[in-house]
């Protein structure tokens, strides 16, 4: 096929595309970013973030990128309500774990968090493979033994987070050593060869009910991570069961097992209902 005529074929087929798969981003979406309020993309009637093609979230980076990172995080977060639940849909795409690197269709309460934190950052990583590379292993080496399999150790080591639960609570705060990836039968959680020792600071239970006057106070960030503890998991190697996002320390946002979706409400309902079984609150900031 001569360069000119297989320009032309390229040209038509790429246009076909683009007629086959209109755009999301429209003046709906254009309209509630507008308002800057990241709570706004949760409404069902704007486009999910996994309805957005890759053309689609190049525009919305671009149009988050004059907000603050804790901001972007939000704004990448809420579009994910009613996302299905499945538990572990990213991996290396080869064995052990062929998932995905990252994908929008599912996820499960740490990746609500990994994709949303590596879409905030996805300009300066230079694209979004490489940000969940950051966002998701050590040293942005992809591969199973080198994923931040336990949260507490990822907030450590990657620069996309920093555990703030000393910070906020202070002499409040209830702590334990940990071996992570070590069972009290001495096998592991992950079949990896790592453990590390970690002193596992939290925020007792009954002080989450403070968290929205704690943000009236300026104590914690508007988009703040947390991670849940249950004391008896704490004694078996395992750091936290569960993490999530909270917006101005009164909105929760979290990827339910119970329910299978991504679910919004009020971080005091929460609490009062299925948050009663956890012991305490490892708090993060996004950065």
């Amino acid at each position: 096929m001569v360069p000119a005529l297989a320009t032309r074929v390229l040209a038509l087929a790429l246009a076909a595309t683009s007629a086959a798969a209109p755009s999301r981003f429209t003046p709906v979406l254009e309209r509630a970013l507008g308002r800057h309020d990241p709570v706004a993309l949760a409404d069902a009637g704007l486009p999910r973030l996994a309805q957005l093609d890759a053309a689609d979230r190049a525009k919305l980076a671009a149009r988050l990128a004059s907000w603050d990172v804790g901001e972007r995080v939000a704004a990448y977060a809420f579009p994910q309500v009613r996302t299905p639940y499945k538990l572990g849909p990213l991996g290396e795409e080869a064995p052990p774990d062929t998932d995905p690197v990252i994908e929008f269709a599912t996820t499960d309460c740490a990746v609500l968090n990994l994709v949303s934190a590596a879409l905030a950052h996805v300009r300066d990583a230079g694209g979004e493979r490489a940000a969940m590379a950051v966002a998701n292993y050590r040293g942005g080496r992809i591969g199973y033994a080198t994923r931040f399999h336990f949260t507490t150790d990822r907030l450590d080591s990657c620069p996309y987070y920093r555990d703030i639960t000393q910070r906020v609570a202070g002499r409040a705060c209830l702590s334990r050593v940990v071996l992570l990836n070590r069972r009290a039968d001495g096998s592991r959680w992950i079949p990896i060869d790592w453990t590390r020792e970690r002193r596992v600071t939290y925020v007792p239970r009954a002080l989450g009910a403070q968290f929205g006057r704690w943000y009236a106070e300026k104590r914690i960030p508007a988009a703040m991570g947390v991670a849940f503890v249950e004391e008896r998991m704490l004694r078996a190697g395992l750091d936290v069961v569960h993490e999530s996002l909270l917006w101005k320390g009164r909105t929760f946002l979290h990827a339910s097992s119970r329910t299978g979706r991504v679910v919004m409400m009020p971080w005091q309902e929460f609490l009062a209902g299925p948050g009663q079984g956890y012991d305490g609150f490892v708090l993060f900031e996004y950065r």
